[in-house]
């Protein structure tokens, strides 16, 4: 047996495979050739042009504009720049050039101004198209105080007279009683952010018709030692019901209206809440004249309370309504009271008609069935 050729097998593999390669020799020589021409000829998108680096200033100095009149003057101190050396790599001229930008100056604050300054309070405007806002009696702007009235408010069908001056809603909510249903309102007359009169009604329809009628009048009673004056047309329960009184407000509760265990009706708490946001204060005491008609359709309670310091008439302090100078047993000792109250008593008197006429300009009106012209004989 031949034995194989030992000296076809021996050599280099380097060697080896260039002779029994041909396509690798090819490859080979092509990536060679590619380098050679790369490193001697470089593509245009390798070739970066290096600027100069922009002349640097030496100093660069900020002069502040002439000071107004009379405003403090603040020396600010030169800002100098500082000399950089030449930059020659292209990221260094990147960030040379981008810390040598111009900066628009600041202007200068003293620091005394920031000291002395106090913070300001936020004025509540209303736009008024067409001319500027007058100043109103009452020293609130116009979207505090809100819409007011004069002369008549109409409140559930119900047109019910005011006395003379300007009137803002303070209050209000639903009124419901067995079988009837209307609204309450507490109005106020607010001048120099003082309430100096104010207005309680209560108007009320029955839910059916010809309804059922109202319970009796409270304090619409004879012998009431708490009112200075009463006036007693009729009070019969669930029927024809008139009356007028004069007593007195007491308003140091209403102090309290956030403090729930006070005995204060919801409506009053919710005015005296509303008083109390817009800054407006009251006297201790209010004289009030309430009038008061019902009929089986429909109720109408309205009470006008007045501020006797507005005619200079003032009051001790008291503790409680019962010990006011204004009370029943205690105003007969004071000669002023019994004036004012005799003043409001005429006031009431002519006044009473035309509670009476707001009074039916609220009955509802009667809807008469007629027969079927097809049904009759």
């Amino acid at each position: 047996m031949t034995s194989p050729n030992v000296s076809n097998l021996s050599g280099t593999p380097g060697k080896s495979l260039w002779a029994r390669a041909p396509v690798w020799r090819l490859c080979v020589s092509a990536a060679a050739l590619s380098t050679v021409v790369v490193v001697c000829f470089p593509p245009k998108w390798r070739a970066l042009d290096v600027m100069p680096a922009p002349p640097v200033p030496e100093a660069v100095t900020y002069h502040s504009p002439e000071p107004a009149v009379g405003a403090p003057v603040s020396t600010p101190t030169p800002v100098v720049a500082q000399t950089r050396p030449a930059v020659t790599t292209p990221e260094a001229l990147a960030s040379a050039t981008t810390r040598t930008k111009p900066v628009a100056p600041q202007k200068a604050v003293a620091v005394a101004d920031l000291a002395t300054k106090s913070p300001a309070t936020a004025a509540i405007s209303m736009a008024v198209p067409g001319a500027a806002a007058k100043p109103d009696i009452s020293g609130l702007d116009g979207a505090l105080l809100g819409r007011t009235y004069r002369q008549v408010i109409p409140v559930e069908g119900f047109n019910v007279p005011l006395p003379p001056g300007q009137w803002a809603v303070l209050a209000n909510s639903t009124a419901r009683t067995r079988g009837a249903s209307g609204m309450a309102y507490f109005l106020g007359r607010i001048e120099h952010k003082r309430l100096v009169g104010a207005i309680r009604l209560f108007a009320l329809h029955s839910n059916d018709q010809p309804g059922a009628g109202f319970p009796a009048a409270n304090a619409c009673t004879t012998g009431n030692p708490d009112l200075n004056y009463l006036y007693l047309d009729s009070v019969t329960a669930f029927d024809h019901q008139g009356c007028w009184l004069i007593n007195h407000y007491f308003t140091p509760p209403l102090q309290q209206w956030a403090d729930r265990a006070i005995k204060i009706s919801s409506l009053d708490r919710a005015a005296a809440g509303d008083l109390a946001a817009k800054g407006v204060t009251y006297p201790q005491d209010m004289v009030n004249v309430r009038f008061t008609r019902a009929e089986t359709w429909g109720l109408l309670e309205v009470s006008y309370m007045f501020d006797p310091e507005v005619e200079g008439i003032s009051s001790n302090t008291a503790l409680s309504a019962r010990e006011s100078d204004w009370h029943a047993t205690n105003a007969p000792r004071f000669s002023a009271k019994v004036a004012y109250l005799a003043k409001l008593q005429s006031w009431g008197e002519e006044f009473w008609p035309k509670f009476q006429q707001a009074f039916g300009s609220g009955q509802p009106v009667a809807v008469i069935v007629k027969p079927d012209a097809a049904s009759q004989p």
